[in-house]
């Protein structure tokens, strides 16, 4: 339930601290006073779309917050939502906030942690659920209806699946007829892919065989002048006259003797030792290099036709020779997609499979519709009885579709039936605005009772309500306030008589600036108000008396 609302410069608001408690608590005051204020705070704190028109006038920003306490399975149910966010889990108490600075920019927070608006809106419809004036405005909407009805009987679950399944069995669906359509297409792409499938994979060619052939030809190709240079190599390192590596070591050992008479001369004895120790393992690496190595033409006539047919086969594919393999990997898969899309008779397996999974849930949606429908047509239509609209009867009425749908196998049409007719009709044929409005009204009380968010605010509900009527709401307002906190804003006294706590809202001008105040009333100032609503100037004592009549209901 909402414990505190803080405002600051929103609208006529300039700052205001206000602790709610349980029950059933009423707004009231004159006309233009600025009762609906805390609605549109709330509205707003909870993820309404936020105009820079709403900030106080001579202010730069407007800031909203509002102090939660939840109960246990609610904290519970809206920990992983909070989690999955990246926002801090709860306990018990969810803090929240909203501003909005005069350039337009709008910010909010839960938990002290920046969130979202669609965070924002969707933690706040689980804790508090708001009935506008107009609200019975969307009662003729159809999508309004069959939400109306799947929320009260908590069948969002099962309407969620419903549509998964709905659009896995239109995919299914599109698929086959798409196959089917592009059958002569999809022939000629699976041939072609065929085609490059069989080139490629005739040549057995595996990762990097071309750059391995391509080296082995060009060593093949240079075999006699590959095998001439390293002979002479050989021989003038070790062999002739004078070779290389017996000329180094005796000027190695001549220079060591002379460094007896210079040092200096050591260090290059030194190097010249090295020179000949690799110019010796030089002449081993020759010498294995010229015994692997012969001139071979056979194989080199076989590695170059194994190069030409590869390059022949990379030329027809437009590719150059070492990126055959993944041409290769690619074909195979996209032969393999265009055969899936090919095969109509897996694709109407897919669809008859998708179509059975469809109509399975959605049989057992409308079973679940079918059996709420009566409850909530019963329950509605014992408060219209009760708002002076005896000897009508609401109806929820589910229309079978002609064609499935993602909301199911029906439509769901809200009717109304007066005493003197036979048959009902749509809510919006036949309904006048005043019975709308006690319709929903009624819809909302069925609704909230069966609810479990713990804070629900009425608007002006009772707008164009008057007489008896006015105590059957006030009784009805004050019963959901023992299972839930109920804000309701109203003009009506035998309304605001019933509440268990009375705020009172009242408007001053300073500067040019209107400003509005709300302020509790104790039990001995309450008399004083409902009289004002009674409409007495002056509040004579005759509507005094009245009005504490109305109190002691």
């Amino acid at each position: 339930m909402l414990r505190t609302l803080s405002i600051r410069d929103f609208v006529t608001v300039s700052a205001l601290e206000l602790d709610l408690t349980e029950g059933f608590t009423v707004l009231t005051g004159e006309t233009g006073a600025g009762k609906s204020i805390l609605v549109d705070a709330l509205a707003l704190l909870l993820g309404d779309r936020a105009d820079p028109i709403q900030i106080r006038s001579g202010a730069q920003r407007a800031d909203i917050t509002g102090e939660f306490s939840l109960s246990q399975p609610l904290a519970m149910a809206l920990g992983p939502q909070l989690q999955e966010a990246g926002l801090e889990a709860i306990d018990s108490a969810l803090l929240v906030r909203r501003s909005i600075e005069a350039g337009g920019r709008s910010r909010a927070w839960i938990n002290g942690q920046p969130a979202t608006l669609v965070q924002l809106k969707r933690i706040g419809e689980q804790i508090v659920n708001l009935h506008g004036q107009h609200a019975h405005q969307s009662l003729t909407q159809p999508s309004a209806q069959m939400l109306l009805l799947d929320r009260h009987a908590g069948l969002l679950n099962q309407v969620a699946a419903v549509r998964e399944a709905y659009l896995s069995f239109q995919q299914a669906k599109r698929a086959l007829e798409e196959a089917s359509q592009q059958a002569v297409g999809l022939l000629a792409a699976r041939e072609q892919l065929q085609w490059r499938v069989d080139e490629i994979g005739a040549l057995g060619l595996s990762q990097g065989e071309w750059e391995a052939l391509s080296e082995e030809q060009r060593r093949l190709s240079h075999g006699a002048e590959l095998l001439q240079a390293a002979q002479a190599s050989l021989a003038a390192i070790e062999e002739g006259d004078q070779p290389l590596a017996n000329t180094t070591e005796r000027l190695a050992a001549r220079l060591h003797q002379m460094a007896e008479k210079d040092q200096r001369l050591g260090a290059i004895a030194e190097t010249l030792d090295s020179a000949g120790i690799a110019l010796r393992d030089a002449a081993t690496a020759l010498g294995r290099y010229l015994d692997k190595t012969d001139l071979d033409p056979e194989r080199l006539a076989q590695v170059e036709a194994r190069v030409t047919a590869i390059f022949e086969t990379a030329r027809k594919m437009r590719v150059r020779p070492e990126s055959l393999p993944e041409l290769l990997t690619e074909a195979r898969a996209q032969l393999d997609a265009a055969e899936a899309a090919a095969d109509i008779a897996a694709l109407t397996q897919r669809r008859s499979r998708a179509e059975a999974t469809y109509r399975t849930l959605a049989q057992s949606l409308s079973t679940a519709r079918a059996q709420a429908a009566g409850v909530f047509s019963t329950a509605v239509s014992r408060w219209l009885s009760e708002l002076a609209m005896s000897g009508t009867a609401f109806e929820v009425f589910l229309e079978q579709r002609s064609e499935p749908a993602a909301h199911g196998l029906e439509d769901v049409v809200f009717r109304f039936r007066h005493q003197s007719d036979g048959a009902a009709f749509a809510l919006s044929k036949i309904a006048s605005g005043g019975e709308l409005s006690r319709v929903g009204l009624a819809i909302a009380v069925v609704a909230a009772s069966a609810s479990d968010i713990p804070t629900l605010l009425f608007d002006e509900v009772d707008s164009g309500i008057g007489g008896n009527t006015g105590h059957v709401i006030g009784r009805l307002l004050r019963e959901l306030g023992g299972a839930h906190q109920v804000l309701a804003v109203t003009h009506l006294p035998q309304v605001a008589a019933r509440a268990h706590h009375h705020l009172v809202v009242s408007k001053s001008v300073a500067d040019g600036i209107p400003t509005s105040h709300i302020r509790r009333l104790t039990v001995a100032d309450r008399p004083s108000e409902v009289a004002r609503m009674l409409g007495d100037e002056g509040v004579q004592a005759s509507s005094l008396e009245m009005a504490e009549d109305l109190l002691r209901l």
